[in-house]
Order: structure tokens, then C-alpha cells, then sequence
């Protein structure tokens, strides 16, 4: 599990903004994943990000973590967003574009988008053109990055890789190759999404192994 590096435009600055069901896929891979999306001093973090890299470690390990992704920043897609776009217009014509709440993102993320969108702020929300409507939703549905490594901070979560799972005897986790040898943990090739699994894991195999030394004598 680890997060993205990733050094645009789009997110400089904006470290701690977060997004609620945003969906991160990557095109070469065919790998999605949804979730909680957090930019980062770095690049891109949170719930989505640490799941997605979870399935995808080995494949994007051997690409040097050098790959292309594709954010929709809101989680829906743009014929969807064109549509509470227009409803929005309709229902508020005399606002401008920076005043209106349309989509669930900041403030701050927002006027980056209408930013780099090339749309002026103080523009009326009823004179926003095709053009630049379809701009900013490709921006908020449709974002292309390339992701240049994985974080450097040393905060990776799991590992991925170990002891191969035939080699342990699961009833009481002791290694089928060593006597009265036990593995638990994430020396085993084994590892979970983030929320709380890989902690447990660990827990109930040592608990196993506890039982088991628990009927023996030495």
C-alpha cells in the first residue's frame, strides 16, 4: 500500500483537499478502485489510492512505479455532471461560475479547475459555453496523470511477498518445513486493503501460535 507521486498544476498547493467518492483507474492495467481521495504535499493519497496500489503492487512494482492514471474527481460521469451542471444553470442563471456549488469539491479545488479550464471567475454561470463546460468537466471526471514513483516518506502500510502460503500449516501457523519454527505477519505472502485486516491477521495467527505452544513441553 503506497501513494502516488504526482507534481501538476492541478494539485500544487491544495495538500489536505479531499474528495468522497472519487474513482481512480488505470488504463493500462484495467485496474478501478473508488473511494476517499486525499492530494498530498506529494501527489495523491487516501482510501482509493491504497487500495487500488494493494492489488496492483507487483505489476506496478515492475513498471518502476512509472504509470499513467485517470481520476474522476466527483464519481460521476460526464453526461451525469452535464446534467446537474445544466440543472444548476437553470435554477441559478444569474450566479457566477466561482459562486456556484455544483459538484462536491472545495472551494480552493474548484477555482483551480476554473483556472485551468481558462474560464474567468466572475463569469456569469448562463454564459459558460459548451466549450468551456466540456473542458471543465473533462478536468473533474476525466483527469489524465502520469504518476512519476511512490511516496518517498517511508509510510507504506503493508508489504506484499513472503513465505509462500503452502508452506505453513494454518491450523496452528508452524512452517511445514521447520520443526517448531511459527510465521505469522507480513513475513507471510499475504496482505489486505487498508482498514484495520492486516492488523487482525497478525493478532489471531499469533493467537494460534500461542495456543499451539500452549500443549507443548521443551
Amino acid at each position: 500500500l503506497f501513494t502516488f507521486n504526482i507534481r501538476v498544476p492541478l494539485l500544487e498547493g491544495l495538500s489536505g483537499t479531499s474528495f468522497p467518492n472519487a474513482e481512480i483507474n488505470i488504463p493500462g492495467l484495467k485496474a478501478q478502485e473508488s473511494g476517499a481521495l486525499l492530494i498530498t504535499h506529494w501527489g495523491l493519497s487516501g482510501p482509493a489510492v491504497l487500495k487500488i496500489s494493494a492489488w496492483e503492487a507487483r505489476t506496478l512494482a515492475a513498471l518502476e512505479y512509472q504509470f499513467d492514471i485517470r481520476i474522476n474527481f466527483i464519481g460521476k460521469t460526464i453526461y451525469e455532471a452535464e446534467a446537474l451542471f445544466m440543472e444548476y444553470r437553470e435554477n441559478h442563471p444569474k450566479k457566477t461560475i466561482t459562486q456556484s456549488r455544483i459538484f462536491d469539491v472545495t472551494g480552493r479545488f474548484w477555482n483551480r479547475v476554473l483556472e485551468l479550464a481558462k474560464i474567468l471567475p466572475d463569469k456569469s454561470i448562463s454564459n459558460i459555453s459548451s466549450k468551456e463546460l466540456k473542458s471543465l468537466l473533462r478536468i473533474l471526471c476525466e483527469k489524465d496523470f502520469h504518476v512519476n514513483g511512490k511516496s518517498t516518506f517511508k509510510d507504506e502500510f503493508v508489504t506484499a511477498g513472503g513465505v509462500e502460503l503452502k508452506e505453513i500449516n494454518f491450523k496452528n501457523m508452524a512452517s511445514r518445513k521447520l520443526p517448531n519454527f511459527y510465521i505469522a505477519g507480513e513475513v507471510l505472502n499475504i496482505d489486505a486493503v487498508t482498514g484495520g485486516f492486516n492488523f487482525q491477521a497478525c493478532w489471531s495467527e499469533a493467537f494460534l501460535i500461542a495456543q499451539d505452544l500452549n500443549t507443548k513441553t521443551f
